[in-house]
């Protein structure tokens, strides 16, 4: 029995379009709306040694720029946009699992602590912070200056 090919371009059609809307509801990862004027605050101790947070800011354009905050096992604070240098253009960002940072699209790991020495195109891009009493700071102007990976 043949089936139509109507039919068979329907379904493949609709298929293409769930995947894609699963795709993308999965591409940006759930992050932390910070607020702030000069710059943005969070607790050390909201960032336990060994996980990865995700935290984003929202310019005022309204375009939400995302970054990561991370403690390696050691308890060293570590701080990078969630976009990689390479793969920035496809705005999928980053996964975290067992003490890696898992580039999204190329699937590219970093173990935490070294996140931010590179050894090839795809790494995180850092973004300075500066810990002091228990606080965690990032200035804004450093966050929007990452605008271009968004």
């Amino acid at each position: 029995m043949r089936v139509p090919s109507f039919k068979v371009f329907a379904l493949l059609a609709t298929l293409l379009v769930v995947g894609a809307a699963v795709t993308n509801s999965l591409s940006e990862s759930a992050c932390t709306l910070l607020n702030g004027v000069g710059s943005l605050t969070v607790k050390l101790s909201d960032v336990a040694p060994g996980t990865v947070r995700a935290f984003c800011y929202k310019d005022r354009a309204g375009q939400k720029l995302r970054f990561l905050l991370a403690r390696d096992s050691t308890g060293a604070l570590h701080a990078a946009f969630n976009a990689c240098g390479q793969c920035y253009k496809f705005q999928k960002g980053y996964t975290y699992s067992d003490g890696y940072l898992i580039c999204r699209l190329c699937g590219n790991r970093y173990p935490v602590k070294d996140m931010n020495v590179g050894k090839m195109s795809c790494v995180p891009v850092p973004l300075a912070s500066r810990t002091t009493g228990g606080q965690v700071t990032i200035k804004v102007t450093d966050v929007e200056a990452g605008k271009w990976l968004f």
